[in-house]
């Protein structure tokens, strides 16, 4: 397990775990290992430690003494494989091997405590910290007065809203009794990202890490201007993701989802290939990140009212079509929900359905 990054240590665990247990429940008798890695390279040390505590964990040198003599000697009776992040169809049918408990309760009063109404439910926003030393062309990397609309307005819903991140200087400029900018080493302690994640409603988030932990305490997720299908969390039905618009360089046209997949856009793992690849991705501004973020409330709000079963089926059919193999083997069958602004933009039923 890559221990270094705070998204694969959240879920990579969830996914090893409901593979062993799945494995023992069958009747296997085989003995399942693993290692996280370095302590001292782990994003997050309390994750870690609540890890090694959990898992059949093994030191890191033993793991690469042994992955040096298995390709030396390739043992049949023995399996090393990487960690999988995205193998996410179990979320529904297993609990999290996460800690809820009456100490994280308290601490979350603690933090609520700074709400004019502590008591109202609330959502988190965990968004990639904008700073200039990061790449320009990684469209990851936001800044936090973009979502400012969307957050009042889950305020103005009577919800509150906690901005979680570790550190930023990229802070909310305005003062709101229902926002919260919450800094784990500033204003907070170890182990707040799971106290404050583990009570949300639900979880906006740029593919961040906090996203990842939402779905290992299985909180559903909104993500905003997921351009990259690969690597999105296909495999979670917790999961909504809304695409930007992605355009072609030379003719400003806007792809249809059926472009996006007959291009090969789904491979792109880099957002920074797509120039390369001939296409521009348009993020979402402030007032459009505010109507997704509205739209996906009202959804979670009433469930009962969603009618678009016949284009989530359309889409996923068609890239499944393309990309079975990969997708199979990287997440399962496709769960995620394409958020509606994405499924009006892009998926055209008649378009996509298959040619005759």
């Amino acid at each position: 397990m890559d221990s270094r990054y705070f998204g694969h240590q959240c879920l990579e665990a969830e996914v090893f775990w409901n593979e062993w247990k799945s494995a023992k429940d069958s009747g296997s008798r085989d003995i399942w290992l693993c290692s996280l890695g370095k302590r001292a390279d782990a994003s997050n040390r309390t994750l870690w430690d609540l890890r090694r505590r959990q898992l059949p964990v093994v030191p890191s040198w033993f793991v690469s003494g042994l992955v040096f003599w298995h390709e030396c000697l390739k043992p049949r009776n023995v399996l090393i494989s990487h960690a999988s992040i995205h193998r996410l169809n179990f979320l529904r049918s297993r609990a999290t091997t996460l800690p809820i408990n009456s100490v994280m309760e308290v601490r979350r009063r603690e933090i609520l405590s700074n709400f004019a109404n502590p008591n109202a439910p609330y959502s988190v926003f965990t968004i990639r910290d904008y700073e200039p030393k990061h790449d320009p062309r990684d469209l990851r990397n936001r800044r936090i007065q973009e979502f400012l609309p969307a957050m009042q307005a889950l305020v103005d819903q009577g919800m509150n809203v906690i901005r979680l991140t570790v550190a930023t200087d990229d802070r909310i400029q305005v003062e709101s009794p229902g926002i919260l900018d919450w800094r784990v080493r500033v204003e907070g302690q170890s182990g707040d990202e799971l106290v404050i994640v583990s009570g949300a409603e639900f979880v906006v988030s740029t593919t961040t890490g906090g996203d990842a932990l939402a779905l290992a305490y299985r909180r559903p997720v909104l993500y905003v201007d997921s351009s990259r299908l690969r690597i999105t969390f296909l495999g979670a039905d917790l999961a909504t993701f809304q695409m930007p618009k992605i355009e072609d360089i030379t003719s400003g046209r806007q792809l249809t989802f059926r472009d996006i997949v007959d291009r090969g856009l789904y491979i792109v793992r880099d957002s920074r290939t797509f120039a390369e690849m001939g296409v521009r991705v348009c993020n979402s501004d402030a007032e459009s990140i505010e109507s997704h973020v509205l739209e996906y409330y009202k959804m979670f709000k009433h469930p009962e009212d969603i009618n678009d079963r016949e284009r989530q089926q359309i889409w996923r059919e068609y890239l499944m079509r393309a990309h079975q193999s990969e997708i199979l083997s990287d997440h399962g069958s496709i769960r995620a929900r394409m958020h509606p602004t994405s499924l009006r933009d892009y998926v055209n039923v008649d378009a996509i359905r298959p040619r005759t």
